[in-house]
């Protein structure tokens, strides 16, 4: 039997106009890449079609659709937010008394301030 060729005349294995250089050389997202022409904004742990789900959705048994809470857990859940809310109301109205108090304090200083500047105008 006759020795033959290697199909690739080539150093690097591969076809294509970047034969001649190694596999790590190769612009490859340059010109598109490979996987269906993907740029550089490719998620691989999304689903192509649907983003939004994790990939091979459609195929894991451990996948499903989140479950509603019930009535019971929904209101137990708003009434801790109003708790919450309600709460943050208190701290909030007690910061605008103390900046409402600051404010009559710096007004009263600078009353004071423009009652003292006449007299010391009159000396000189």
């Amino acid at each position: 039997m006759e020795y033959r060729k290697r199909a690739y005349s080539h150093q690097w294995p591969g076809r294509g106009p970047f034969n001649h250089l190694p596999p790590w050389q190769r612009p490859g997202r340059m010109y598109g890449g490979r996987g269906f022409g993907r740029g550089w904004g490719f998620y691989p742990q999304a689903c192509a079609r649907f983003p939004w789900l994790p990939r091979g959705w459609w195929a894991d048994p451990k996948y499903t659709y989140p479950i509603m809470p019930s009535t019971q857990d929904e209101i137990a859940a708003l009434e801790e937010s109003k708790k919450a809310l309600s709460e943050d109301k208190l701290s909030i109205e007690q910061e605008i008394i103390d900046v409402e108090t600051q404010l009559k304090e710096l007004k009263s200083k600078l009353e004071a301030e423009k009652k003292q500047q006449p007299s010391e105008q009159q000396q000189n």
